[in-house]
């Protein structure tokens, strides 16, 4: 979590005949293992989990105040069933489609926590299920036209992205994204950077990153193909199961409106896979904000703080409380 201080074939060898009923075999085969993946995953999660936020006060601190993302009913993505505060938060407000929770501690002791429980139901959402249900494809129309613009960490028109994105050709919308989408996994080898936040172009140069670099370098690409495209925050739960911070996409296809893409967890070698990871996400996504540079935060995700007095320190966990598939059949 990024916070700011306010003071923030073996090669078969035959006639044109037989390689011919080996591609139409392998194709076959393609088929069977996506409809087999797509059977698999179900349509919903029911999850619990819990914020926190220790702040160490160091010395003498006269106030606190600190600001965070909570989660909020999304149509085709997520229910938010209940959340609760710890304690009761000053302001609760949206702002530019997020939701914020805004806290103040006036003379706090030198340990003080914040805590916010939610339980949710994840739906599965993705190019797959997008297909099935067209009728979402005009939901996010308005707005798209936000999310093609050159910004912080998206830079769209610079000339190495621009350069790039000039040679990413496709007859469809679809393929040309699945084209970026190919060539971001092939061109970045997922590493831990560090907490710093790097961009598009950095990205590219370094030919690696995590989740934020992939999805920055995503967005930039199909924005430069004047595709609107956003980069998603907020948490993953996995199936360990264990729940993280996360940065994954979403573009605006005409055909089918905003659907998701997660770059860095289809970065595998086998092609099977990763076409199956471009069109198919388990219902595990937990959604914060679609802002990349949020104004609220200072330019920060996810939250921030700020103090008047000595300095203080923050640390921030995710608790899991509780997982549990729902049958495909349920939703």
């Amino acid at each position: 979590m990024r916070f700011q201080k306010f003071v923030f074939l073996s090669l078969l060898i035959g006639s044109a005949a037989s390689l011919e009923a080996v591609g139409r075999s392998v194709s076959q085969q393609q088929r069977i293992r996506q409809r087999a993946t797509e059977r698999s995953f179900p349509q919903s999660h029911i999850v619990e989990f819990e914020l926190s936020y220790d702040f160490s006060v160091q010395g003498e601190t006269r106030k606190i105040d600190f600001t965070a993302l909570v989660p909020k009913s999304i149509p085709g993505r997520q229910n938010i069933l209940s959340v609760s505060y710890s304690p009761k938060p000053l302001r609760i407000f949206d702002e530019n489609g997020n939701r914020y929770a805004r806290f103040s501690l006036n003379k706090p002791d030198k340990q003080e926590k914040i805590k916010i429980s939610v339980k949710a139901e994840l739906f599965r959402y993705d190019l797959f299920t997008a297909r099935k249900n067209r009728r979402q494809a005009i939901a996010g129309a308005e707005e798209s036209g936000d999310f093609l613009r050159n910004e912080k960490y998206i830079e769209k028109d610079h000339r190495l992205i621009i350069q790039i994105a000039d040679g990413i050709e496709d007859d469809t919308e679809i393929n040309i994204v699945k084209n970026i989408y190919n060539y971001v996994l092939d061109n970045m080898e997922y590493s831990i950077l560090g907490k710093k936040d790097w961009g598009a172009v950095k990205a590219i140069q370094l030919g690696k990153g995590d989740c934020t670099e992939y999805s920055d370098l995503f967005v930039a690409l199909c924005r430069a193909k004047k595709i609107p495209a956003r980069v998603e925050s907020g948490y993953t739960v996995g199936f360990s199961p264990k729940t993280t911070r996360h940065n994954w996409a979403e573009v605006y296809l005409q055909e089918y409106g905003w659907v998701p893409f997660d770059p860095s967890t289809g970065d595998v070698r086998n092609t099977i896979i990763r076409g199956t990871a471009f069109s198919n996400l388990r219902p595990a996504y937990i959604y914060l904000s679609h802002i990349r540079n949020d104004p609220v935060f200072g330019k920060y995700n996810f939250g921030a703080y700020k103090y008047w007095g000595d300095k203080i320190n923050l640390k921030d966990s995710i608790e899991f409380k509780h997982f549990a598939p729902l049958s495909s059949k349920s939703r």
